[in-house]
């Protein structure tokens, strides 16, 4: 395999590069949701425990929590990777597709993992650091829970964490290449289930009924007037109605007596976040209580926007610069409009989360698709950029 950067990464994580992509191919093969992951779980602890890297499967449901001592004393700093995958069919053609039926790692969860693990392989191994390293392996981040159970389950705490660093594949930018942004990088993310119940009738009375259905309409136009007349024209956000459901395709004379919709919002500020959510509710009940109807609302905050500390972005846009050269490093990447819950470690630490391209000609397709697979072949230098960034901010804190 013809690993990326092979001239410039530790040697030891490059000779371990085939060994990688074949537990990254295990992972894949395997996909678990949520918090349910025992078989993601076992194979992490098989292969740290192998490496003689102390592991903790108690404190965290579904996660793994490893640790390495230096040789001397001195601050924690932490490194973590999502181990997660998506309920959606793997539609790969590769030998190492999902066999697990409608779960699949569409979102890159597998590297992530692989290239952590390959990480504290080489920090085990080079311990002669003062300090300590966290490594947590993170369940349920595409549902938003899994960092915030990190976090109550005190282990941020008990290890006196002082940062946190993590890292995500990006198909949009080329393998080899380390994206980074001090600040806003990914929207805050919330989720909304509207019901608006009427009265059902015969398509031919509808003065007999209540029709949901107007009321539908009315609102998939009315909420898009939450970003283009009520948010400020310098902030950005989107509303997305994913989901419109009512009635049934074979009954075409029959009004029915609910209408429900589902759909994202996405903000990067605090004001602009509580307004939509504040005029979201409003106008949805003010719109189906005019046409007759009630409604029923669930709105819910996932994450807060990932908001990468300075101190530490910087130091990771040095680290990949001095490793692999500036032509390698995009250090003001443009902000996503998608979430990620590393958000809720930077709620309590400095943090900072890193992008790892992986794209080329075989690999085009996006997160969360189908045909999604991630490119093993960056597997080597993503590994010894985390192991880099690790060493270079314990000397730093020391």
């Amino acid at each position: 395999m013809n690993f990326v950067l092979s001239d410039r990464v530790f040697p030891e994580i490059l000779a371990w590069g085939e060994e990688l992509a074949a537990i990254r191919h295990d992972v894949h093969s395997t996909p678990e949701l949520k918090f349910d992951t025992p078989k993601t779980v076992a194979r992490i602890v098989k292969h740290l425990t192998d490496w003689g890297i102390t592991v903790d499967t108690d404190m965290v449901k579904g996660g793994v929590i490893a640790v390495i001592d230096g040789t001397k004393p001195g601050k924690t700093v932490a490194l973590r990777a999502d181990i997660d995958a998506l309920p959606m069919p793997d539609a790969t053609t590769n030998t190492w597709k999902s066999t697990h039926e409608g779960k699949a790692h569409a979102c890159g969860h597998d590297g992530h993992q692989t290239w952590l693990m390959g990480a504290l392989r080489y920090l085990r191994a080079h311990n002669d650091f003062a300090g300590r390293i966290v490594g947590i392996f993170q369940p349920a981040e595409e549902i938003a829970e899994g960092a915030q159970a990190v976090i109550d389950a005190g282990v941020l705490a008990k290890y006196d964490v002082k940062e946190i660093y993590g890292a995500h594949t990006e198909p949009l930018l080329d393998k080899g290449t380390f994206g980074f942004r001090v600040g806003a990088l990914q929207a805050a993310s919330d989720s909304f289930w509207v019901t608006v119940k009427g009265v059902g009738c015969h398509g031919g009375r509808p003065h007999l009924g209540v029709d949901p259905i107007p009321v539908g309409g009315q609102l998939i136009n009315a909420l898009q007037t939450l970003v283009s007349r009520k948010l400020n024209p310098v902030d950005t956000g989107v509303v997305s109605i994913c989901s419109v459901n009512a009635g049934s395709f074979g009954t075409p004379n029959v009004i029915p007596p609910v209408l429900t919709m589902s759909g994202t919002v996405r903000t990067f500020s605090k004001e602009g976040r509580e307004m939509i959510e504040r005029e979201f509710k409003k106008m949805v009940t003010g719109i189906a209580e005019a046409n007759g109807c009630t409604v029923e609302i669930v709105y819910k905050h996932q994450c807060a926007a990932v908001n990468n500390a300075p101190e530490q972005t910087k130091a990771g846009i040095a680290a990949a610069t001095a490793m692999y050269g500036a032509e390698h490093v995009v250090p003001d990447m443009t902000p996503f409009m998608s979430s990620e819950d590393f958000s809720a470690y930077q709620a309590v630490i400095p943090g900072a989360i890193m992008r790892v391209g992986i794209r080329d000609e075989q690999h085009q397709a996006s997160l969360h698709s189908q045909i999604f697979d991630f490119n093993d072949e960056v597997l080597p230098a993503a590994a010894s950029l985390i192991a880099n960034i690790a060493l270079t901010r314990l000397a730093a804190l020391a």
